[in-house]
């Protein structure tokens, strides 16, 4: 799917709707990820499994009352399309890991959740 694509197809979608949807993504570029769990929501987590990985990171909650088109719908895509990039070519001694945050509209509480669980290592 192109990043356009993606994009587009986020616009007006439920969080939940957002959440399904890249996981589905990355379910068809074949990559595995894990849900983090918190409190009120969950971020998904793909890691490259190296013991030293850059950090890539998007949110796929957005603001009320707004049509959700471009609230990081972009950052989801490029995101998505920077891991696949990164799998197909992996680097020898560094990989990539990609978080995409929920509620970050809602006081970083996604992220903050994931620093807070001790997730950074290596990172």
């Amino acid at each position: 799917m192109e990043l356009i694509e993606i994009v587009k197809s986020l616009e007006g979608c439920s969080r939940k709707q957002r959440r399904e949807m890249i996981c589905d993504l990355l379910d068809s570029s074949d990559m595995d990820y894990k849900i983090h769990r918190y409190g009120s929501g969950e971020n998904i987590i793909v890691s490259s499994g190296k013991h030293f990985e850059i950090g890539i990171g998007s949110h796929f909650d957005f603001v009320n009352r707004s049509p959700g088109a471009n609230d990081n719908a972009s950052a989801i895509a490029v995101s998505l399309d920077v891991l696949k990039k990164f799998k197909e070519k992996p680097l020898q001694n560094v990989g990539v890991r990609g978080m995409f945050f929920d509620e970050e509209e809602t006081g970083l509480r996604g992220s903050r959740a994931y620093v807070s669980d001790g997730k950074m290592k290596n990172l």
